[in-house]
């Protein structure tokens, strides 16, 4: 039974990479101090990135684990092709990436009962906040393409996307809802999932960070969603002060 699910994280692993996975800054005078060597980026990036405390009880992360991703990482899975995205980056100056997704521990109880299933978190450092404006900017753009978002999602063969209300958090805001179905693929059995996915993109200075919660068994995804986004916002004050 579990396997289904696993498909449905990987689906949402890669879905991420359509709201801002890859970008960055503008320009190297405004940011010509800021840190750009991996050591320091991956650092930073993982003061910010949530434990599992942060979440619900009863998740785990998901292999491989935490990702950072380098800009021809990033542009791998870019809904407007790999050399598109790779010529985003170098204008607007994309520094490093990071990406995990966390499952829970209870997958057929969680059909059965309905509840949250899956949260991924990807967060992008850039060298200045006109970049992560120019990341969010885009975002909007690409949030809600239905068709973006299923050709990088293996599995879904249904998607319906639509803005979603969601309180102001950090400098900017950007909110999504997600409603599909799922099947799984490669398996002796064909179930078909039905999900529900909030999307939450913030920008704070020359950062962003956003997380897709997956409720799956008929529930929509709980107060986690704006818990968990408060939690990155204020890491990434701190982080960048």
């Amino acid at each position: 039974m579990k396997t289904w699910l696993i498909a449905l994280v990987l689906a949402f692993v890669l879905a991420p990479t359509v709201v801002a996975v890859g970008c960055g800054g503008g320009g190297d005078e405004e940011g010509s101090s800021v840190p750009t060597d991996r050591p320091t980026l991956e650092a930073t990036l993982r003061s910010i990135a949530p434990t599992l405390d942060d979440l619900p009880s009863g998740f785990a992360i998901q292999a491989p684990g935490e990702v950072f991703t380098d800009n021809e990482e990033a542009a791998e899975t870019d809904p407007d092709g790999k050399q598109a995205a790779l010529d985003r980056f170098t204008e607007w100056g994309r520094l490093l990436g990071y990406r995990a997704t966390y499952m829970t521990n209870d997958p057929v109880g969680t059909f059965m009962k309905g509840g949250t299933a899956t949260v991924t978190v990807v967060l992008s450092l850039f060298r200045t906040p006109e970049g992560a404006m120019a990341a969010m900017e885009w975002g909007r753009g690409v949030a809600t393409d239905t068709s973006r978002n299923m050709a990088l999602t293996p599995g879904v063969i249904s998607m319906e996307a639509e803005p979603m209300s969601f309180t102001s958090v950090g400098e900017e805001t950007l909110a999504a809802r997600f409603t599909g179905k799922i099947r799984p693929q490669n398996m002796a059995v064909q179930v078909d999932v039905d999900f529900i996915s909030h999307m939450v993109a913030i920008r704070q200075g020359r950062a962003t960070a956003y997380i897709i919660v997956s409720a799956i068994g008929g529930a929509e995804p709980g107060p986690e969603v704006e818990a968990l986004i408060r939690i990155l916002d204020a890491r990434l004050v701190q982080a960048l002060q």
